[in-house]
């Protein structure tokens, strides 16, 4: 299958990224196979029902996002998020955000933990890490990457500080993928991008015909 991708407000590393792999934007989500939200400011927390204690928002950018990303589902098309882009479509998905966490905004790279419920076993991959917020994912979302790194999560609620930071999450009745590092930035020189890709193609997740739509 030829597969489009369709950039959200545009990006373009993530658009060179994705020519590189074959996948060519499109100016119109009724053109593609697949959307992509982009990194950037942080969700606004009332969009999760919480009050901003660390959060540098866009608002304008968020109204925007919500419209395309209602288009997007109702055209039945798969959607992935890069940091912040993972962030909103867990927001739209019913998830939160811990508004701000340490050690994770450091320009480098961090061990993540991958895991499947199907018996394939946890995999390890050093991935970027230059985001200060993390997402608490909705009931209905499979968390499929987790790191270890922060030590201090802060937000409006009173929730339990979790066991592990959450770095990738899958909600399958709405097709969305939420990935935090950003796979655009160091090519081969890490892991992300070829997880990135391995995550849309070769675990089906978005590209697999029997996933989509």
């Amino acid at each position: 299958m030829n597969h489009k991708v369709y950039i959200v407000g545009g990006d373009a590393l993530i658009e060179r990224m994705f020519i590189s792999h074959g996948i060519y934007p499109v100016s119109h989500p009724s053109e593609a196979t697949l959307a992509c939200f982009t990194g950037g400011s942080d969700v606004t927390p009332s969009l999760y029902d919480e009050k901003n204690v660390g959060s540098y928002s866009d608002w304008h950018r968020d109204v925007a996002e919500m419209a395309d990303f209602a288009e997007i589902q109702e055209l039945g098309i798969p959607s992935v998020g890069i940091c912040r882009g993972g962030q909103f479509l867990n927001v739209m998905n019913g998830g939160k955000m811990w508004q701000n966490v340490n050690n994770h905004a450091i320009g480098g790279t961090h061990e993540l933990k991958l895991e499947f419920d199907e018996g394939a076993g946890p995999g390890f991959y050093q991935v970027t890490s230059t985001h200060h917020q993390m997402m608490r994912h909705a009931e209905g979302g499979a968390v499929i990457g987790k790191a270890t790194l922060a030590t201090r999560f802060e937000g409006d609620n009173k929730d339990r500080q979790p066991d592990f930071d959450t770095e990738i999450v899958w909600y399958g009745k709405t097709n969305c993928l939420c990935f935090q590092p950003h796979p655009e930035y160091n090519g081969d020189r890490d892991d992300t991008e070829k997880l990135f890709f391995m995550l849309l193609d070769g675990y089906g997740f978005l590209f697999d015909d029997r996933q989509a739509g």
